[in-house]
């Protein structure tokens, strides 16, 4: 199969969109991404918690920060996107907490703790944080900027 090269001798994007590798939340927040934030072009790397990964991270040589450096340093990207999301099993999932609202809390602290230990590299970009929860019975995906 063959299919046309959109992106012939472009070597930058706009974003780092870093999302939990859970399947259930993938397609959307490329939707979300796209639609809601205006993004169209952006490296859309992938680990267990988003956030959380960043947060255990070593070392500017750890994959987590690998993931946002590539694309800030070779892609040139200006915005850094982390996405976290509900019951997320790197985290234990919504059984851990008491409330969707606790979980939703602990969340949010996690990507500005995330935020903080990658302003001090990039200080320069924008960054987007973002909480993803199961809203309408868990039928719909709500994505809720922090």
């Amino acid at each position: 199969m063959k299919t046309r090269f959109s992106y012939k001798d472009i070597h930058h994007c706009d974003a780092v969109v870093l999302t939990c590798i859970d399947f259930r939340f993938w397609r959307e927040t490329l939707e979300f991404v796209e639609q809601e934030l205006g993004i169209k072009t952006f490296d859309f790397p992938s680990l267990p918690g988003s956030a959380k990964a960043i947060n255990e991270c070593l070392g500017e040589n750890d994959l987590a920060f690998q993931c946002i450096g590539v694309p800030c340093e070779l892609h040139h990207a200006k915005k850094i996107v982390i996405v976290n999301h509900e019951d997320c099993g790197a985290y234990g999932g919504s059984a851990k907490f008491e409330s969707s609202e606790e979980e939703q809390k602990f969340h949010e602290e996690e990507l500005e703790k995330a935020k903080a230990k990658l302003v001090d590299k990039y200080p320069e970009k924008e960054y987007i944080l973002v909480y993803a929860r199961l809203a309408d019975e868990k039928e719909n995906i709500e994505f809720l900027k922090i």
